[in-house]
């Protein structure tokens, strides 16, 4: 069984596609593996913010 979440910034400059299991949104989210337990694994679609807020993040 696998699941699959969003997530998606907030009050962007865009609306983000949330709502399919598959990465279709305008802003090329990233999609990684997420190990949940009893070894089930979930789909994390990534979205990218298209004002750059997460820019110098981590810097």
């Amino acid at each position: 069984m696998t699941a699959t979440v969003h997530v998606a910034p907030i009050s962007d400059l865009i609306e983000h596609e949330t709502e399919s299991d598959e990465p279709t949104c305008i802003c090329g989210p990233v999609t990684m593996p997420i190990e949940l337990v009893d070894g089930l694994i979930a789909w994390a679609h990534v979205h990218v913010s298209l004002d750059g807020r997460e820019r110098g993040e981590g810097d």
